[in-house]
């Protein structure tokens, strides 16, 4: 009975159990479909969030400080943990409206410039004066620019010149250049008739033709336009009564200031004996006659004693000065600013047979409107250039000219170069017997009219005659 009773009362127990355990989760399903629940889990996450701000937060502390040991030698200092104290941190909360701070743009790249900065900048224009540049830029298709950039022919300058060859100008084109020249020879007509083109005209623009070609790349070094037509014509004329030869040159002139002489000037001015750039020499020359020093030597030989000092590095400039040195102790030169001489092209020292060819000390006259001057070829020029006179010669026909200055730049002058007429000896120029020479030579080629002014020239270094003493009444 008594366990009977235990059993019935352990299922009564149990029973009651499962029916309150069934009616808490009815009203806990209930419960979903009212308010409370919210307000449950609101509360709930708000205890939470208190409980994070209470959270005690561990962050590294780095070696050497007061609490910590000094590491060995070689070792890395290790991080040491500290509790730091309850921090009040406020959540963070979205702003219910902002707004992003405005942006700036950079400015635009600014345009190409429309002209060229300035700075060493040089047109082609001024490199070759004269010269008529035309330049165009073509452009055609090509490969990638990583391909093209490196092919050579993609990106290239090509420089062209278009030069005309003049022809020689005869009797008849020559009264362009001056047309009173029939008016001033009274056998013009004659002597032009049976002229023909010497071989030297061809010679002078065959060098020039190379010097161009030789340049080409460098247009600063071009021959510009004036000394590129410098030379009208070159004619070898025989005259028909006498046969005398000439050989007429048809140029401008230009102005050379060479030459020392210690015998006649013993004395320069300061600029010119202390000059590297002055040319002591000239190509007609003599032995020294007097004992006066060349008043250029003592500059040389110091020049000499300086280039001494690194003769390695000098070595043709020390050469060319210890020739001058030499040839300033043997010789006296021409002095252009107190002779009349004119300068050969060094072109004409070819042709050692022909009869035209003039030499050093042979006569020349020289025409410039209507007025004749006597001179003597005294030196050589160069190759490709024509058309060259004394300072002297050059201040007789135009008191303006200079070294620096042209009395004469268009092709108004005649050189008339009389073969064969040197003196036996070289030597000082004789002005009494230049000016009776070049008329004689004038005279067998058929004369001047009375239209022609000849200029008779004296010497400038000759002894001023002793003034004579008054007769005594």
């Amino acid at each position: 009975m008594k366990q009977l009773f235990h059993r019935k009362h352990k299922i009564k127990i149990f029973t009651w159990f499962r029916v309150c355990l069934l009616l808490v989760l009815l009203l806990a399903a209930g419960s979903l479909y009212t308010p409370y629940p919210a307000e449950l889990v609101k509360e709930l996450n708000s205890d939470s969030k208190q409980a994070k701000k209470k959270k005690k937060r561990k962050v590294s502390k780095p070696a050497g400080t007061e609490t910590a040991a000094a590491p060995a030698p070689g070792v890395l200092p290790l991080p040491v943990e500290e509790e730091l104290e309850d921090i009040e941190v406020e959540p963070w909360q979205p702003e219910g409206a902002f707004a992003m701070p405005g942006i700036t743009l950079p400015p635009f790249p600014p345009a190409l410039p429309e002209r060229v900065e300035p700075g060493r900048y040089e047109h082609i224009n001024t490199m070759s004066p004269g010269m008529n540049v035309l330049s165009a830029v073509q452009f055609e298709p090509g490969g990638t620019a990583s391909q093209d950039r490196k092919t050579l022919g993609a990106y290239q300058l090509r420089v062209a010149l278009n030069l005309r060859l003049p022809k020689a100008a005869d009797g008849e084109t020559l009264k362009l250049s001056n047309a009173k020249l029939p008016e001033l020879f009274a056998r013009y007509a004659d002597l032009m008739s049976q002229a023909k083109v010497s071989q030297w005209y061809s010679a002078i623009y065959l060098h020039k033709q190379n010097h161009m070609r030789k340049n080409a790349a460098t247009l600063s070094r071009l021959l510009d336009r004036h000394n590129y037509y410098d030379t009208d014509t070159v004619l070898e004329i025989e005259a028909p009564d006498t046969g005398r030869k000439v050989l007429w040159m048809q140029a401008d002139m230009d102005v050379v200031s060479d030459g020392s002489d210690g015998d006649r000037l013993p004395d320069m001015p300061e600029k010119v004996k202390n000059s590297d750039n002055y040319q002591p020499m000239t190509s007609y020359r003599w032995r020294k006659r007097g004992t006066s020093p060349n008043p250029l030597l003592p500059h040389w030989e110091e020049r000499v004693k300086k280039l001494s000092v690194d003769k390695k590095n000098n070595a043709s400039a020390l050469e060319y000065a210890r020739n001058v040195v030499h040839d300033l102790k043997k010789y006296s030169f021409l002095l252009a600013e107190y002779d009349t001489f004119v300068v050969l092209p060094l072109a004409f020292k070819n042709g050692d047979n022909n009869a035209y060819r003039p030499q050093l000390g042979d006569y020349a006259a020289v025409v410039v409107g209507d007025r004749v001057f006597p001179a003597i070829v005294g030196d050589y020029g160069p190759r490709h250039k024509t058309g060259e006179a004394s300072l002297r010669l050059a201040r007789l026909i135009n008191p303006k000219a200079t070294p620096f200055a042209r009395p004469v730049s268009d092709l108004g002058v005649s050189y008339l170069f009389f073969p064969g007429t040197k003196e036996p000896e070289n030597g000082p120029i004789d002005y009494n017997r230049l000016n009776a020479r070049v008329q004689e030579l004038l005279n067998e080629m058929g004369g001047l009219t009375p239209a022609a002014q000849f200029q008779q020239v004296e010497d400038p270094l000759a002894p001023k005659p002793e003034p004579q003493p008054t007769p005594q009444a």
